[in-house]
């Protein structure tokens, strides 16, 4: 996972520093943070150029520095070798130093490479460590793999009620596969306690999962809809919009 915001992070000085001081330091830390974020930035600008050699150069210098933010984008860098030999050692190493600043991103990323098992032994309770301590950094990606995890039993046994648990925390912080994988968990009954499907709900998040361009959302619509009359879908419409509007505040759960 590519990492595109970079965030402000400076110091606080002592309460007994003067004023001028203490405004010194401020605009110091401001100016060094702006020059930064503009090469971080322009890093960000070459990615979606695809001039890969020139975001490596851009992040460099910021990784070196301590930036967690860049030091995860120079590991996915070196993870999918864009603009440099690829090297799973060098992705590693970089992603445990953002890591170690509790980033989120990388510790998902780290979770990923476990997962899969790429320059590593394929672990999944490492990588369910992983995204469990990402999950716990609100990151969306991190809860819809803790999903997947139990929804198919990687390295444990199949648990629907916290597959469908992580897939709805996924759904409300903006996953558009999260809300598909809980629409597609409330149509099937998968998760309730009776086995009970639940088309109104499906409906609402198969539509929000469409509404954010997920390609797949369709399939579980078109099922909701042979369950549920054109007025509960036209009211069901308004709720999903509704949904959508709040940032997911007002959501079915």
């Amino acid at each position: 996972m590519l990492l595109r915001d970079f965030s402000v992070r400076f110091g606080c000085p002592s309460a007994r520093s003067r004023t001028v001081l203490l405004i010194t330091v401020i605009v110091t830390a401001l100016n060094a943070t702006t020059s930064s974020a503009d090469s971080f930035q322009a890093g960000l600008n070459a990615m979606d150029r695809e001039h890969y050699a020139t975001a490596f150069r851009a992040w460099k210098d910021l990784a070196e520095d301590g930036e967690a933010e860049a030091q995860n984008n120079i590991a996915y860098l070196y993870e999918r070798g864009y603009g440099v030999k690829q090297s799973y050692t060098r992705a590693i190493e970089w992603y445990k130093k953002a890591a170690a600043q509790q980033s989120p991103e990388a510790i998902y990323n780290l979770g990923m490479l476990a997962f899969d098992g790429y320059g590593m032994r394929q672990d999944y309770l490492a990588a369910r460590r992983y995204f469990t301590e990402a999950a716990e950094l609100e990151l969306a990606d991190a809860h819809y793999m803790l999903g997947l995890i139990y929804y198919q039993g990687h390295g444990l046994k199949l648990n629907y009620t916290r597959a469908k648990t992580h897939f709805l925390d996924a759904a409300k912080l903006g996953s558009p596969k999260g809300q598909f994988m809980i629409a597609l968990m409330l149509q099937n009954g998968e998760g309730h306690p009776a086995a009970k499907t639940e088309p109104l709900k499906a409906f609402i998040w198969g539509t929000v999962s469409k509404i954010n361009g997920y390609p797949d959302a369709d399939s579980v619509l078109e099922f909701s809809k042979m369950q549920l009359s054109q007025s509960v879908q036209d009211k069901a419409t308004e709720l999903a919009q509704r949904c959508f509007d709040s940032e997911y505040a007002n959501c079915p759960a």
